[in-house]
């Protein structure tokens, strides 16, 4: 049988295949891959340029009912969300405080000074009677005087004597009538002191405080039995549906909005923005530490809801809401998304997206808000930008879409 023969290759064709190897080697250890990227397009949409803080709700007209008298304020048996009529629903009532308890040292100091005081009464009427007869004696001598007076047998300066002698003697005892008085006075007020407390129920002479405004409770501030000092507050009053939100921005950005400024009411709970409109700047700044320590300066604005009642019924006094002062809107603005502009050499640019690769591109940039930036220069509607260029990507690098993005 014969034997085959197996040829092997030449020299030169293994000698061309391991530079081939070499060059195929090369050629994928320098080849740079395409980096992935997400991207958005151009767009032309309206774009709102706002101011965004948080704020709170609050009733228009609260009313705080307060304690008139020092006093002991009965159980209060109205609840936060009760309804109250204007003149008619009695709201809370009050009793006068009883006396307190006198210590040992205190009674023992006032027991004498009745003591003294009972010792005045004692004068008083003691001088009373020497007065009377004083006044008796000046009346008497005075008739005589002028008896004989009449028949010429007195002077005249004797006569004025006698009878300025009864009038000081009659006013005399009109004085010392008015000190016993007094002293009887000063003695009753010193025996008062000396009442203690009754324990009693003083429920029939209580005085009831009757709702100033029609509306509901909002807050009851002291709903238990206690003794309260004239004007501590007992609980707060309003009507739930006539609310307005007040915000705090910084005093730079307040002299940026005006009264009657477009506001959208944000993250209230409900499935839409509300709409509002700037009622007032207050002039009045006030200092505010920050979140970071930070002090910072001031201004409330109260915001007046727009939409009617019935958008907004589980809204209530101090919820909290992010209120949207408009600055400035526009129709059909090109923009794009803050997050594909970049400063190169201090001016702003994009990377657009043409044939895989990533295109350099300068523009001019209008109104910004927290998302979007209009573009004035540069872009045309339906460019597709890079967002979040990173460090890689240069003009020319290769790119592509990373898998998974809609290029939205």
């Amino acid at each position: 049988m014969a034997k085959k023969h197996f040829s092997r290759p030449g020299p030169r064709i293994l000698i061309g295949s391991i530079i081939l190897l070499i060059l195929v080697a090369i050629y994928f250890s320098v080849r740079t891959p395409p980096i992935d990227v997400d991207t958005a397009e151009v767009v032309e949409a309206p774009l709102l340029v706002t101011i965004d803080d948080e704020g709170e709700t609050r009733v228009r007209d609260m009313f705080v009912v307060a304690a008139p008298i020092n006093g002991r304020l009965l159980r209060v048996d109205l609840e936060a969300g009760d309804h109250v009529v204007a003149g008619k629903t009695v709201v809370a009532s009050m009793v006068s405080a009883e006396p307190d308890f006198q210590n040992p040292r205190s009674e023992a100091e006032i027991r004498a000074h009745i003591r003294a005081l009972q010792a005045n009464v004692r004068s008083s009427a003691a001088r009373i009677s020497q007065a009377k007869a004083d006044r008796q004696l000046a009346a008497a001598n005075f008739e005589r005087t002028d008896a004989i007076f009449k028949r010429g047998f007195a002077t005249k300066t004797a006569h004025d004597a006698a009878r300025a002698a009864r009038d000081s003697s009659a006013a005399q005892v009109a004085e010392v009538l008015q000190a016993y008085e007094t002293a009887q006075f000063d003695l009753k007020a010193a025996q008062a002191s000396l009442t203690g407390p009754s324990f009693g129920s003083s429920r029939g002479n209580a005085l009831h405080i009757t709702s100033p405004e029609s509306g509901s409770v909002l807050r009851v501030t002291q709903e238990s039995e206690t003794l309260l000092t004239a004007g501590t507050a007992i609980m707060e009053l309003g009507n739930p549906s006539d609310i307005e939100i007040v915000t705090d921005l910084l005093s730079s950005d307040a002299v940026k909005v005006k009264p009657g400024s477009d506001v959208l009411i944000d993250n209230w709970g409900g499935e839409r923005p509300l709409k509002g409109k700037v009622q007032r700047i207050e002039p009045f700044g006030f200092t505010k530490i920050s979140a970071l320590g930070v002090e910072e300066q001031r201004v409330n604005v109260i915001i007046d809801f727009v939409d009617p009642q019935i958008a907004r019924t589980r809204l209530g006094h101090g919820y909290r809401v992010i209120a949207r002062l408009v600055k400035w809107s526009g129709d059909n603005v090109l923009q794009v998304p803050i997050s594909a502009l970049f400063r190169d050499a201090g001016i702003w640019s994009v990377f657009v997206m043409r044939n895989g690769k990533a295109g350099l591109v300068r523009v001019k940039v209008g109104r910004m808000n927290d998302e979007r930036a209009q573009i004035l220069e540069g872009l045309e509607p339906g460019n597709s930008v890079i967002l979040h260029p990173s460090e890689k990507i240069e003009d020319g690098t290769r790119i592509r879409l990373r898998k998974g993005a809609n290029g939205g």
